[in-house]
């Protein structure tokens, strides 16, 4: 509770500094303090599940642009456990990681793949999208260089002031390159979680991905045969191609 009121005061104070600072200043202290804050909760957390609504623009090869939706609910524990069941354009999907293994099963054709992974999440999470070309919608919050990564993506990151999100009070905050502009709004309470976040590419025609954070869960207690995959009756396995060698 005292750091709490300690963040709350610096904010007051930082916010009217960066009222008073030069227009064209392109990384708002404020930011970083929230953007720091949030980061921070999330790699101290020892468990959490929350559930992701995600729709993004897609090139439909028959159709054009056409936006696609999706939720995933979302479970992590510690550094080597992590699940993952999304409802979307493909159906029903799951990923099951114990520290030793991936499993990925589609409910609808009741096949499965069993890969070996690395020792943790994160590691996993880099395999799945570098080697397999496999996307872990907002993975991104849970990397501990988050803050540091943006500043070094991003030369423009601004406070945007308070805003609401359904019926959440959140800090909005923007950051942008010659690329991409993305926006998160976080969770002004005690918990600076993630509430909403963005991302508009500049380069392929504004192309938009937008995903919304509910049922945050923070260190429940998670039974470890969550993570553990078994198949259904009747289930096939199948093998999947890396898309790119991961020694390279």
């Amino acid at each position: 509770m005292k750091n709490f009121f300690l963040f709350s005061f610096m904010l007051i104070l930082m916010n009217v500094q960066a009222q008073e600072a030069p227009q064209d200043e392109q990384v708002d202290p404020v930011a970083v303090l929230i953007l720091d804050k949030m980061s921070d909760l999330i790699g101290d957390l020892e468990s959490c599940t929350f559930t992701l609504s995600t729709r993004q623009d897609v090139n439909d090869p028959d159709h054009g642009w056409v936006t696609q939706h999706s939720t995933s609910t979302m479970i992590f524990d510690g550094p080597d456990k992590m699940h993952m069941h999304r409802t979307g354009e493909k159906g029903q999907e799951g990923f099951w990681y114990n520290g030793e293994e991936v499993s990925y099963y589609s409910f609808g054709e009741n096949n499965f793949v069993r890969i070996a992974a690395p020792e943790t999440s994160l590691a996993t999470i880099d395999t799945l999208n570098v080697v397999y070309g496999i996307e872990i919608p907002a993975a991104d919050f849970f990397y501990p260089a988050f803050t540091d990564d943006l500043l070094e993506a991003f030369p423009t990151i601004l406070y945007l002031g308070k805003k609401a999100v359904g019926s959440d009070d959140c800090y909005h905050i923007k950051a942008s390159n010659d690329e991409m502009v993305v926006q998160f709004w976080i969770s002004d309470q005690a918990y600076k979680l993630p509430i909403r976040y963005s991302i508009v590419y500049k380069n392929n025609s504004n192309m938009q991905y937008e995903t919304y954070f509910s049922n945050w869960d923070l260190n429940p207690g998670i039974p470890p045969s969550i993570f553990d995959f078994m198949p259904p009756k009747n289930a096939r396995p199948i093998k999947i191609l890396a898309q790119t060698n991961p020694s390279k």
